[in-house]
């Protein structure tokens, strides 16, 4: 993969999380409808994550994560390193904007219950709140469902890919019945990204500007077409997913658009590298913006003194949390290295530990 590619992967990354914060920030009571236009494309925004997921899986997993131990640790330090922080801002915030304006929680048209906080927290830390479409939710914030479905796609994925014995089809199988068919409805779309990565390693680069426009055209359909697909409601027993059909439409466009991205890149590539700076630095804060988002943009409209429709009050909502983004959440991305750094460690001492068991 080389720069230009990289460059855009972040730029498409980045964009995901904003379409998903501004699409909830697009609602009646937090905003007065503000971007009202992006509320149709929230879950498109997942299925891309999705797919860049197992791109990225593929990546890793060819050049650096080539040990069970290094995959772990570098997913653990991945994930938690912004889960631990979202669910204490979500505790936070939500207490401090209860106790000032309940009926804003509520009354709202979003899912917030105050019963069984306890057990929507920890199985939100566990990451196993979505799974058979229990949807247990940590307070206000919503997005910690897909995090649900991405955890048991590095689960499935690591049990296959590092162990050699036929019994790891068995865990395999264990790993999905404890998932559930809606989180196993969606997994050929994580391995859209895993095929595509292969896929365009082997692909010739050729300059084609039919090619180009092909992947131009497949973004255009996936964002025309879209939102009339998903409102094609397919109903499956046990899969709790009405808008699988718009999920498939989405992930199979953006996967079509990735795969002849390379083709489109020499049209603006000199654009990228330019920014490569601030892109890499956006990117770098795409996971904080997508489970922080939640529970602040709430938190500013219980707060606020004037209606929500104040264009005072809006901008601040935004910008305020971009800023808090920009600023703790960029704090919580550094932190992964020091909690990568103390898993290795742990892993050293615990294969220590176990040769000098087995020699003794």
């Amino acid at each position: 993969m080389d720069k230009a590619q990289s460059l855009y992967l972040d730029c498409l990354r980045f964009a995901a999380a904003m379409v998903v914060f501004l699409s909830h920030a697009a609602s009646q009571k937090i905003s007065g409808g503000i971007f009202w236009q992006l509320k149709e494309y929230d879950q498109t925004a997942v299925m891309i994550f999705f797919v860049m997921s197992g791109f990225v899986i593929a990546f890793v997993t060819k050049e650096r994560e080539n040990t069970i131990a290094k995959y772990s640790v570098a997913r653990i330090s991945r994930l938690y390193s912004i889960v631990l922080p979202a669910l204490l801002l979500t505790y936070i915030a939500d207490s401090i904007g209860l106790a000032v304006n309940p009926d804003f929680y509520l009354g709202g048209p979003w899912s917030y219950s105050l019963d069984n906080q306890l057990l929507d927290y920890l199985m939100s830390f566990f990451l196993i709140n979505n799974i058979w479409g229990l949807y247990y939710t940590p307070g206000i914030n919503g997005p910690f469902w897909s995090l649900t479905f991405e955890f048991f796609y590095y689960l499935l994925f690591a049990t296959v890919f590092y162990y050699k014995s036929n019994v790891k089809y068995l865990v395999a199988l264990v790993l999905a019945l404890i998932a559930g068919p809606t989180i196993i409805a969606l997994l050929p779309i994580w391995l859209m990204g895993y095929w595509l990565f292969y896929s365009m390693e082997s692909a010739s680069r050729r300059a084609s500007n039919v090619k180009a426009f092909i992947c131009l055209m497949a973004m255009v359909l996936m964002v025309v077409g879209g939102p009339y697909v998903r409102e094609v409601k397919v109903h499956i027993p046990y899969v709790y997913r009405p808008e699988l059909l718009g999920d498939y439409f989405d992930a199979i466009l953006f996967t079509v658009h990735l795969y002849y991205a390379p083709y489109a890149l020499k049209f603006f590539q000199v654009l990228l590298m330019k920014f490569e700076k601030p892109i890499r630095w956006a990117a770098s804060l795409t996971f904080a913006l997508y489970l922080f988002h939640r529970p602040l943009i709430q938190l500013f409209g219980a707060l606020s003194p004037v209606p929500v429709d104040n264009w005072y009050y809006r901008l601040t909502m935004l910008f305020g949390t971009m800023f808090i983004v920009g600023t703790f959440g960029y704090w919580c991305e550094r932190q992964k290295v020091t909690l990568k750094t103390a898993l290795n460690k742990l892993v050293w001492t615990f294969n220590i530990s176990t040769n000098a068991k087995t020699k003794n």
